[in-house]
């Protein structure tokens, strides 16, 4: 056997390894993980605009409406963008 076809068999046997599977799969649970509990965590930080008076709000371009929609959003879902377009859009009236 030479060192090219040594390689070679190197090469496909560590790609139908279960090793790089696992990884992968650890990855991407990683990933949602991390989604996960960043949507958690933005959505505790926007359930503190709630104690903003409705002048403040209308500071930063929402509305008591806004927040409602944004606390109805699916719990995995993160609100925080959808109010920060909420936002985009108000300031455009």
């Amino acid at each position: 056997m030479n060192a090219r076809s040594f390689a070679a068999a190197r090469t496909s046997a560590r790609s139908t390894s279960v090793g790089p599977a696992i990884l992968n799969a650890l990855h991407t649970a990683s990933g949602s993980v991390k989604a996960l509990v960043r949507a958690l965590l933005n959505r505790r930080v926007a359930g503190r605009l709630e104690h903003l008076s409705d002048h403040e709000l209308s500071d930063i371009g929402l509305t008591r409406d806004d927040l409602r929609f944004g606390k109805s959003m699916p719990f995995n879902a993160d609100p925080t963008t959808e109010l920060a377009r909420r936002s985009r859009l108000n300031s455009y009236r």
